[in-house]
């Protein structure tokens, strides 16, 4: 407890000093430590708007006082990661965290720490089940419905546990909880339906007893106190996903390719979100995840492109996130094989000179740009190591590398730490182009050009299996 004590001196004290002005009963702390930080900052958001960004302090600690706050559900990031907390009026919430264990380490004191510790048992829990419910898709539908009933009755006997322990919490938070445990039993579902309809490809005998579907009668497509919170959305997605794909089989679907991959499996997608989801956010984040899913598989035709986007532009209401996918779209169909960059396009170099992207090619080889960023170390490790194995097999291709860092003495510290002399480095003016300019959805993108900077393949990866034969040619 050593850690928290000068934490929770300053809370009395913000106390004592509250008191003559407020009641304490309105006002709500947030605070804690962060072990290994790998940024500055942590990011407190309540329903998708930023509340505070805490800048840590020379002990990587942090500590805020909320007033006028809405109770409820709230979520928190340092640098990538993230989880949710619950704070309601009166509470002084302090977390302690490892970035290198970030879920597992997590834990709450205070007063609101009991539910909050009692949430991240139940996140750790669904983690642990993955893998099980995975193994439990090959069994018959009964088999399966029994094998997850019998994980989420261990979930509702550690909430009567707690709820016994703790008699006092919110109505609010038990609703939340049940609707954690009731909502990660749906998932598995949905992901059995998935399973089974890839099985069912190779079997066409296998078939799911109709009482297994009884689940989605209690499904609750517009729960505006879930919204906000992802894995719920990424439930309501796949509910989506598995509609759209049993009305096209049903239809007779004879595409010569992927049903969920096809333009009329991702329209139909977008139809189903318009005529069953009617809570604003909620429903321009289906419609945007969607456009997303649809872009990473469809890059080369324009036309189906041009309708899906015209269907897109029409259901979705949020002007931020129209923009956002046009600029995706009009991306997709600037770098299409053939096309040179546009002279609009720049990037930075160690110098903070700005240039054109199109002086970065060679006129006498081909010249491979990839992606990376000083905040995702991992994926810069890896990256960087399958580049250089590629410049060795590759002698006479010009690498460039494009950080999406904007912090210029950020990203020339995190150079150095490449020790990749055998490529050019460059970093982005700015995040919000990289869309429109390189229809950057997966930060493993390559984009590969000739020598006389047209471009061979925009949408190529690191992880591409054929990758060395494109480079050949």
């Amino acid at each position: 407890m050593k850690y928290i004590t000068p934490l929770l001196l300053l809370l009395i004290c913000f106390g004592c000093n509250d008191s003559t002005n407020k009641s304490a009963k309105d006002i709500a702390y947030f605070g804690g430590e962060i072990i290994n930080p790998t940024d500055e900052f942590v990011l407190l958001y309540h329903k998708g708007t930023l509340v505070d960004s805490l800048k840590l302090d020379e002990n990587n600690r942090f500590l805020v006082k909320l007033k006028n706050h809405k109770n409820g559900l709230y979520k928190f990031y340092h640098n990538r990661e993230h989880q949710y907390i619950n704070i309601e009026k009166g509470d002084s919430l302090l977390l302690r965290l490892n970035t290198y264990a970030f879920d597992e380490s997590l834990f709450f004191t205070g007063k609101g720490a009991e539910k909050n510790n009692f949430y991240i048992e139940l996140f750790l829990m669904n983690e642990s089940h993955e893998r099980p419910v995975y193994q439990y898709s090959r069994l018959d539908s009964d088999a399966f419905l029994q094998k997850i009933d019998s994980l989420k009755q261990i979930k509702l006997t550690k909430q009567d546990k707690f709820l016994i322990n703790n008699p006092n919490v919110s109505e609010a938070f038990k609703n939340f909880t049940d609707k954690v445990i009731r909502y990660k039993n749906y998932t598995y579902c949905e992901t059995y339906q998935n399973m089974f309809n890839k099985r069912k490809r190779k079997d066409s005998t296998l078939t799911i007893k109709p009482s297994f579907y009884e689940y989605k009668k209690h499904v609750n497509l517009n729960d505006s106190t879930m919204s906000y919170y992802v894995p719920y959305t990424r439930y309501i997605m796949q509910f989506i996903n598995n509609s759209s794909y049993s009305e096209c089989l049903n239809k007779s679907w004879k595409g010569n390719r992927e049903l969920n991959t096809s333009l009329t499996y991702n329209k139909n997608k977008l139809m189903l979100i318009d005529s069953l989801v009617t809570y604003p956010y909620l429903r321009n984040e289906l419609l945007r995840y969607t456009a997303y899913s649809y872009y990473s598989d469809n890059t080369a035709n324009i036309v189906n492109n041009n309708e899906f986007f015209k269907l897109y532009e029409k259901t979705t209401t949020d002007k931020e996130s129209k923009e956002e996918i046009y600029n995706l779209h009009i991306g997709v169909k600037s770098l299409q094989a053939g096309n040179s960059f546009s002279n609009q396009i720049y990037v930075y170099d160690d110098t903070h000179n700005r240039l054109s992207i199109n002086r970065l090619n060679s006129n006498r080889r081909k010249t491979i740009l990839y992606f990376w960023t000083s905040k995702q170390l991992r994926h810069k490790r890896l990256i960087t190591e399958k580049i250089k194995v590629l410049s060795e097999e590759f002698p006479d291709l010009n690498i460039v590398g494009i950080s999406l860092d904007t912090d210029h003495k950020r990203w020339k510290t995190a150079v150095k730490e490449l020790d990749f002399p055998e490529s050019k480095q460059y970093r982005v003016g700015n995040k919000e182009t990289l869309l429109k300019d390189f229809a950057l959805i997966n930060i493993n993108k390559l984009i590969i050009t000739d020598k006389n900077g047209h471009i061979k393949n925009a949408f190529a990866s690191i992880y591409n299996t054929d990758l060395r034969d494109q480079l050949k040619k």
